[in-house]
């Protein structure tokens, strides 16, 4: 009524014309879901939010808007800018967190730890994503507020870390109509789609599903990790330390050196996939072990593990450093060799060979260089090799000429062909705490 009301006003006062108003598109009708709240549910999982996608295009029209004075005039198009589009998807992902929390989800990274820890349990056991698919709204703006409707079309997935896979999909509307100015329509349009989502039972089924059970990096007793010899006992101190450490079996080299064994050697390096992104990772015992950087898995408990005959595993991550930025997974034992690590350090001028997946599709990628450079650069050790790599191939191991690991592709400087930079490979054992025997 209000709305019929400053029409008629505004048309004896000529201030906007009847022709505007008619043209005003109808709200489309939304049906609301009260959300299954988790609170109480006793959850033993972790939630995290993300991706979030707009799966439209810039420059597609998403409605009409108006500007308001004392009145709504100047009725255009709108369309989608790439700028739009970002902000969109952050503020699904927002708005969602939010709701989650407030539904007593529990969340992953919000455990109040240190802002430079890197636990792995505070990693989420599963993700919430979306795809928004439509936008539509029929507006006017005076100011920072809005009255009209706006609508949303949004593709939700439930995806799970350890099986590597979406386990739940709905696709849910959400609208909000107001005939007074108010701050938070899109947020309250949002909110009712992000509910009719929240109410299927099913998300609580899958998420009341049993946990995976942590696989326990524990040592029999620490060791030096270039050495992999136990350390002696009877202190206090190591006796505490013991617990941390994880003796693994120390692969040995193939006759005939890295020219010769490529193939094998190829065959124990991995791409890794992570709801971030992608990477190298290699083989270090039989058991399953496998190293990679840190920032590979960056946020995830689990990892889709792509080995070079096709095959695919679910990896789980044990141990990280992020300061070192390195992280080991653990995936169900192998029937091929794993890399063997050279027990001493490298000298400049020998000859090295890295191994990864530039792009994440070029898989068992060798290039040939030598070792540059041991150095120190902002305190972080580092080896330099002019062994060409690039994105996709952090992680990788880099060897000698006999095919033991040296190093972990660390990162590429692209066209500048000497300054790729590895971590040394007794320096990741190290921080890991992990032995060789």
């Amino acid at each position: 009524m209000r709305g019929w009301i400053r029409a008629a006003t505004a048309v004896a006062c000529g201030l906007v014309s009847l022709t505007a108003w008619a043209d005003r598109q109808p709200a489309p009708p939304v049906s609301v879901q009260a959300p299954v709240a988790a609170a109480g549910q006793n959850l033993s999982v972790k939630l995290g939010v993300g991706p979030m996608k707009v799966d439209m295009l810039p420059g597609d029209e998403i409605g009409h808007v108006e500007q308001g004075g004392l009145f709504c005039s100047g009725r255009r198009s709108i369309v989608l800018s790439e700028v739009v589009s970002k902000g969109l998807a952050q503020f699904v992902a927002q708005v969602t967190t939010q709701e989650l929390k407030r539904l007593g989800y529990p969340m992953s990274g919000l455990s109040g730890a240190s802002a430079f820890d890197a636990d792995v349990n505070s990693a989420p056991d599963f993700r919430v994503g979306a795809v928004i698919k439509e936008v539509r709204q029929d507006v006017c703006v005076f100011g920072n507020v809005l009255e009209g409707w706006l609508y949303y079309k949004i593709d939700w997935a439930l995806y799970s870390e350890k099986e590597q896979k979406v386990v739940f999909q709905r696709t849910t509307e959400g609208m909000a109509q107001s005939e007074a100015k108010v701050p938070d329509l899109g947020k309250r349009a949002l909110l009712v789609g992000i509910d009719n989502f929240l109410a299927s039972p099913e998300i609580l089924e899958v998420l009341r599903r049993t946990p995976p059970p942590a696989v326990d990096p524990s040592a029999k007793a620490p060791a030096d990790a270039a050495s992999g010899v136990p350390a002696s006992a009877g202190m206090q101190q190591e006796a505490t330390a013991a617990k941390h450490w994880l003796m693994l079996a120390r692969a040995k080299p193939s006759p005939g050196g890295a020219q010769k064994n490529q193939a094998k050697l190829r065959s124990a390096v991995v791409v890794l996939e992570t709801a971030a992104g992608s990477g190298s990772g290699f083989y270090v015992d039989r058991e399953g072990y496998l190293l990679t950087d840190y920032h590979v898995v960056k946020g995830a408990k689990f990892a889709k593990v792509k080995l070079p005959n096709g095959d695919k595993l679910v990896g789980q991550v044990i141990k990280v450093n992020e300061h070192d930025d390195v992280a080991l997974l653990k995936t169900s034992a192998i029937d091929f060799e794993p890399l063997s690590v050279r027990p001493d350090v490298l000298d400049v001028g020998e000859d090295v060979y890295a191994i990864g997946s530039p792009l994440g599709v070029l898989t068992s990628t060798v290039t040939h260089g030598v070792l540059s450079a041991d150095r120190v650069l902002q305190g972080v050790h580092l080896l330099q090799s002019d062994a060409a790599v690039t994105f996709g191939s952090s992680g990788g191991p880099l060897l000698d000429s006999d095919g033991r690991v040296v190093g972990l592709t660390k990162s590429g400087m692209g066209e500048g062909k000497g300054f790729n930079l590895f971590i040394p490979i007794h320096d990741a054992l190290k921080a890991l705490d992990i032995g060789l025997n």
